[in-house]
């Protein structure tokens, strides 16, 4: 009797043991949206890769585990196939957004002679400490120059271009928020004494991620060109 319960336990053990393991490989699956994806930033809220669209390279059927903003920085075609056989070829074009929650199953693969390149931007659950609000400043959105394309019940995505003498009004950081540039420029900040710091430039593909907070008041004007940038702000 006592040998025969000893198999039982052995045999529930390791089918507990199997399906745990099984689960926690799909929920934990890297996270990289291509194999050959390049890792740019991973923050607090933010994991962040470049990606190159290679003719025939393919992600095979995954399920996201986090909320993703894809941006497209160079045009190229992709074919989306979904769980169910259906597909579609999307021809994206420079600033073309794409979001796809939590959950989604999906399958990409690169289809034009030249590849797509994309800037993905995976959304982290952790909700750190908001930053401080001081009454009176103005959050960084919304701006002059700057567009909303959507919003989600975490996020905002914003496109922006900065113009040289359109100066962007007072403003603070609040938000943790990224950005890639879709077009490169000189851009530089001028502090509340009126001191412009030294122009910086972006270039195109570039990614930014504020990840501490500024408590310094200040204005943003275009020096050079007109640097064009999609945000993602969390909320």
């Amino acid at each position: 009797m006592r040998v025969r319960f000893d198999k039982r336990i052995s045999l529930v053990l390791a089918a507990l043991l199997f399906i745990p393991v099984s689960i926690l490989a799909e929920d934990h699956a890297p996270t990289a949206p291509l194999e050959s994806a390049k890792k740019v930033q991973d923050s607090e809220r933010f994991l962040i890769w470049d990606v190159t669209w290679q003719k025939g390279k393919s992600t095979g059927m995954r399920k996201l585990n986090m909320d993703q903003v894809s941006v497209t920085v160079a045009e190229g075609a992709l074919k989306i196939t979904r769980p169910d056989g259906s597909w579609s070829i999307e021809e994206e074009r420079p600033g073309s957004v794409r979001y796809e929650p939590k959950g989604t199953t999906i399958e990409e693969e690169g289809v034009s002679d030249t590849p797509c390149h994309q800037a993905i931007f995976q959304l982290k659950d952790l909700v750190p400490e908001p930053w401080p609000l001081t009454e009176g400043i103005a959050a960084q959105f919304p701006r002059i120059n700057t567009y909303k394309l959507f919003e989600t019940d975490r996020i905002v995505v914003w496109d922006q271009t900065w113009k040289p003498g359109a100066r962007i009004t007072r403003h603070l950081h609040y938000h943790r928020t990224a950005a890639v540039f879709l077009e490169g420029g000189s851009i530089h900040s001028i502090s509340d004494a009126g001191v412009a710091s030294p122009a910086f430039t972006r270039k195109v593909g570039e990614v930014i991620n504020t990840t501490t907070f500024n408590s310094a008041p200040h204005e943003e004007e275009g020096v050079e060109g007109t640097p064009r940038a999609i945000w993602v702000e969390f909320k």
